[in-house]
């Protein structure tokens, strides 16, 4: 049976933290709105210049046509092509603008609300659940879960003195947003007292030509953080400095990290810092080498066939020269960001076509610093990245096994009930009743004098959508579990007295309090997978679908979770 009680405290501990504006990050955010300076969330408040509409060729006799080979005849097809294609182009500007105009909309709600808030000395946000039981706070628009102008522009209303090292770890904390978050702790703390003149003109002169908190992969938390830093430092004793700045500690690519847990994988522990190990992995940069030790060998591998006559290629040489083509265009290009996207969501089942999208985006990004234009190239890239991410994923699904051997079977099972006609249901481990909502949505079309309307019926008694209660389970279930920890990690907090938010994967608390919250969220993880999960889920399984067999449990490895309590960069 479900029991919420556990859930509804872990509500509270979350909607009880209060929260201020940080006027100094929303002052700097509003000067960066009105003197038109794009930084992060702040989008450009200038459109794209839309190419004039083009002119359609003429409309030619069908007798031109029937001779394909004629001058007249190519003439007019290579006419269409190019009017398809300017028409292309001007509808990507045209989408380009909508999307800044979309982009203006939200940095606006969110700047307008900070204002409103600003002169409140406590802010409470309150928290909902999804299916999965991953909390949510309410508010839309400005909240911590929100993006970085968000994040930057709120900090605890509570101050607490940094303590002995509180300033340590908020150089880690400004590392990690210059993108050192693969380096030692040591090594990030002592990259900021490197760049201490780079911090300290940010805070200065927030404005000047290139100033380096711009540069950050997340600006508006950066230079929050690069105030806090400079005023402990200035105020002569950084250890009794009041901070209220939340520090955060994110998993190393979480999903990895409880699929290792479920199936005790040692190999995929280690990839992903379940062990201590001399410094952090970085399971990004394991993929990235893979990935371009594949597409080099590609690149540079010799066709066994006229590549010049495409006409008489067969469908599996066109595939052979199509995937060769793709390498050659983005070898030499690909690095850890390439990659990252589609590893993070890789455990959260990513298809084909996101993990596309997501590698197009960073190609065209490289293909563009190197001056190509991409709306010449726009079929060659598409391409390059559909081959890129089936690399990926390849390399993925070898690397990780035993997180494969465990996703497939939890398919499996998904599939088995809804192939009865049921939707896949589970307790969660912290007492969330879970079921899926995918069913078949049953579409009717009303007609009328003025016009037609769709209209989608999404009843509980429709029929269950059998592919998408299989491929959605396993990340599904993987949230579950992340949402869990999370909210065992809210209760132990509160139980040391300690304030405490996190968004997923990201626990955050003072700086002061890091290292205490470092021991809580491992003993809290180690003690959620002591529990047999995965035969409990089957149990409970057999008790609610009767009439399905299920497959035996994948076998689990020999993985010591204790270990875990030492490991030092398991959330980093």
């Amino acid at each position: 049976h479900g029991d919420l009680s556990l859930v509804y405290d872990g509500l509270n501990i979350l909607g009880k933290t209060a929260w201020k504006i940080n006027e100094k990050i929303l002052r700097i955010a509003t000067i960066c709105w009105n003197e038109n300076i794009p930084i992060g969330d702040i989008p450009s408040r200038v459109d794209h210049t839309v190419p004039p509409e083009p002119i359609r060729p003429p409309k030619l006799p069908p007798e031109v046509y029937k001779n394909k080979e004629s001058p007249e005849a190519k003439a007019a097809a290579e006419a269409n092509q190019l009017y398809r294609e300017a028409v292309y182009k001007r509808q990507r500007v045209i989408q380009k603008n909508m999307d800044l105009r979309s982009l203006r909309c939200s940095a606006v709600l969110k700047l307008n609300q900070a204002e409103q808030f600003k002169d409140f000395e406590k802010i409470y946000f309150p928290y909902n659940l999804d299916f999965r039981g991953r909390a949510y706070p309410v508010p839309p628009h400005l909240s911590n879960v929100g993006s970085d102008l968000c994040r930057g522009m709120l900090k605890f209303s509570e101050a607490k003195p940094l303590g002995t090292r509180g300033l340590y770890w908020l150089k880690v904390h400004l590392a990690n947003f210059a993108g050192k978050d693969k380096m030692s702790f040591d090594d990030r703390a002592r990259y900021v007292d490197e760049n201490m003149d780079n911090v300290r003109r940010s805070v200065n002169e927030p404005l000047s030509q290139d100033p380096w908190w711009m540069t950050l992969d997340d600006p508006f938390q950066g230079l929050a953080t690069c105030h806090e830093i400079v005023n402990a430092i200035d105020s002569g004793n950084p250890e009794s400095y009041m901070c209220s700045l939340p520090v955060h500690m994110d998993g190393s690519c979480n999903g990895l990290q409880h699929y290792a847990a479920l199936g005790r994988d040692t190999v995929g522990g280690k990839a992903v810092n379940l062990l201590e190990g001399d410094g952090p992995e970085d399971v990004y940069v394991g993929v990235m080498h893979e990935v371009i030790r594949r597409v080099a060998e590609e690149a540079e591998r010799e066709l066994p066939f006229d590549v010049n006559n495409s006409e008489k290629l067969t469908k599996e040489q066109k595939k052979a020269l199509k995937n060769n083509q793709a390498a050659k265009l983005v070898n030499g290009l690909i690095d850890r960001g390439v990659v990252k996207r589609t590893v993070m969501t890789s455990v959260y089942g990513v298809t084909y076509i996101g993990a596309r999208q997501q590698i197009q985006e960073k190609i065209e990004e490289k293909l563009e610093e190197k001056g190509y234009d991409l709306d010449e190239i726009d079929r060659e890239v598409f391409a390059a990245a559909g081959y890129l991410a089936t690399v990926t994923m390849e390399v993925m699904g070898d690397l990780f096994q035993g997180a494969r051997n465990t996703k497939t079977w939890l398919a499996d099972c998904a599939r088995l009930i809804s192939q009865q006609g049921h939707p896949v249901a589970w307790i969660s481990p912290i007492g969330i009743p879970a079921v899926q909502p995918y069913r078949q949505r049953r579409p009717r079309t009303v007609v009328t004098v003025m016009q037609t309307i769709t209209m989608t019926d999404e009843g509980d008694d429709l029929p269950v959508h059998t592919s998408r209660q299989c491929t959605a389970f396993p990340p599904n279930y993987v949230h579950s579990l992340d949402s869990s920890h999370m909210l065992l990690t809210a209760l132990e907090m509160d139980r040391r007295g300690l304030t405490y938010s996190a968004v997923h994967d990201s626990f955050w608390t003072h700086a002061c309090d890091v290292d205490e919250m470092n021991e809580a969220l491992r003993d809290c993880f180690v003690h959620l997978y002591n529990q047999p999960l995965l035969a409990k889920l089957k149990e409970s399984w057999e008790l609610r679908y009767p009439e399905v067999e299920f497959p035996e449990l994948p076998e689990r490895g020999d993985l010591d979770l204790n270990e875990v309590k030492s490991a030092t960069y398991f959330f980093q």
